[in-house]
C-alpha cells in the first residue's frame, strides 16, 4: 500500500541492491584492466578502450555510463576518464578481488547451504588467494615484518604453506635480502601467476614454488633440526581445521615441532569475535569482518577465538616468543593478530 514516504523507504531500504550492483561492477572495472586502462589514457573514447582491452564497446559503454552516475567516471567532449574516486579506488582492489571476486561464488549459494548443512559453498580460491595477498600488503605484511624484526638475525629460510601466488612471500623477501623462501601452494594456477612475479621481481635465486598443502610440513627433511627456519601460515590453519580437523592442525604442528625442534612456525590468523562490540560499531569491522566471518561459515574453513589459539599451543609445548597485530593505520579493530612459535625448552 502507498504512503506519503513510500519512496522515501523504498529508497533507504534499496541501498544494499546499488551497493551490491556497485561492487560488483567496480570488481570487474578493476580486474578486466578498465580502471588502470583510463588512468594511463585519459579521454579515450568507450570504442577505442575496448579495443585496447578485448571488450564488446556496445556494453564497456553502459558499464562506463553507470559509473559515471557514481562518481567513478567523468565524461568530457566524448571522452572518459576517471574522477578522484575513480582513481583512489585502484588502491583497494584487492579487497574487491577476494571478497567480490572469490566470494561471490559462495554468497549465490547462501540460500542451498543454509537449507543443507552438509554442504559447503565454492569460491574462487585463485581471486580468493590473490585478494588476500594484495590486502596482507596493508595489514598482514607489517605485522609479520614485526615477529621477523624479533627473531633477530637467526632465520634465513620462510616456508610459507598455503602461499596463494606467493605474492606476500614475495614482498617479505623483497624487504629482507638475506632471507630465502618456500612457498607450498595446491593450486596450480596459483603457482603459475607467483611464477610470474617471482621472474618480474628477480627472486629465482631466492624463492621456490613447489605444488603441495599444508598437511606435507609434517613430511620435510631440515637440517639441523630446522635451525633458522621458520614456517608460515597466513589464514591457511583456517582451512586445514574444516576441511581436515581441529585435531589434524594440533597433530601438524606437534609433528613439526617433534622432527624440528629448532624451527620456529608463524602464524596469522583472525579471533572470531562475531558479536564484539566493535562489530557493530567500527566502520572496517562492519564492512570487512562482518562478510568475512559469515562467509567462512559457509565455506571450507573454520576461524577459532585467540583464546582457543593460546590454549592448544600451551598443549603442545609451544611458547609465543612474540605476538603482533596489524598496524591501527591499516586495521585498529584487533581482530587480526599473529604469533611467532617455538618449542619450549
Amino acid at each position: 500500500m502507498l504512503t506519503d514516504d513510500f519512496e522515501r523507504r523504498l529508497i533507504e531500504h534499496t541501498q544494499p541492491v546499488r551497493q551490491f550492483f556497485l561492487a560488483q561492477a567496480l570488481h570487474h572495472a578493476l580486474h578486466l584492466g578498465v580502471v588502470g586502462a583510463l588512468e594511463e589514457e585519459p579521454g579515450a573514447d568507450a570504442g577505442k578502450l575496448a579495443g585496447r582491452l578485448g571488450l564488446d564497446p556496445y556494453r564497456t559503454g553502459a558499464l562506463l555510463r553507470y559509473l559515471r552516475n557514481e562518481g567513478y567516471t567523468v565524461l568530457e567532449d566524448g571522452g572518459w576518464s576517471l574522477s578522484a574516486k575513480g582513481r583512489e579506488v585502484q588502491v583497494f582492489a584487492p579487497w574487491y578481488e577476494m571478497l567480490v571476486g572469490g566470494y561471490a561464488p559462495s554468497m549465490d549459494q547462501l540460500g542451498e547451504v543454509l537449507k543443507d548443512g552438509s554442504r559447503y559453498a565454492s569460491r574462487n580460491t585463485t581471486k580468493v588467494g590473490e585478494g588476500s595477498c594484495g590486502i596482507g600488503a596493508y595489514d598482514a605484511l607489517p605485522l609479520v615484518q614485526s615477529l621477523l624484526d624479533s627473531a633477530g638475525d637467526g632465520l634465513h629460510k620462510i616456508i610459507d604453506l598455503g602461499c596463494g601466488d606467493g605474492g606476500f612471500l614475495m614482498d617479505v623477501l623483497v624487504t629482507r635480502p638475506k632471507l630465502a623462501g618456500v612457498g607450498v601452494e595446491p593450486h596450480g594456477e596459483s603457482i603459475v601467476l607467483g611464477e610470474r612475479r617471482r621472474a618480474e621481481l628477480g627472486l629465482e635465486d631466492r624463492m621456490e614454488l613447489v605444488k603441495g598443502g599444508a598437511l606435507d610440513a609434517a613430511g620435510f627433511d631440515l637440517a639441523d633440526g630446522g635451525e633458522g627456519i621458520s614456517f608460515m601460515t597466513a589464514f591457511v590453519l583456517q582451512e586445514v581445521m574444516q576441511q581436515e580437523s581441529p585435531e589434524a592442525v594440533e597433530n601438524l604442528l606437534a609433528t613439526v615441532f617433534e622432527r624440528h625442534p629448532k624451527a620456529r612456525w608463524l602464524i596469522v590468523e583472525m579471533d572470531l569475535q562475531p558479536l564484539s562490540p566493535v562489530m557493530g560499531s567500527h566502520g572496517l569491522a562492519l564492512n570487512f569482518y562482518n562478510p568475512y566471518f559469515l562467509i567462512h561459515s559457509i565455506t571450507q574453513q573454520r576461524l577459532e577465538t585467540r583464546g582457543w589459539w593460546d590454549a592448544m599451543f600451551d598443549r603442545l609445548g609451544l611458547t609465543v616468543e612474540a605476538a603482533a597485530t596489524p598496524d591501527p593505520r591499516a586495521d585498529s579493530t584487533g581482530l587480526q593478530f599473529g604469533v611467532l612459535l617455538a618449542k619450549r625448552r
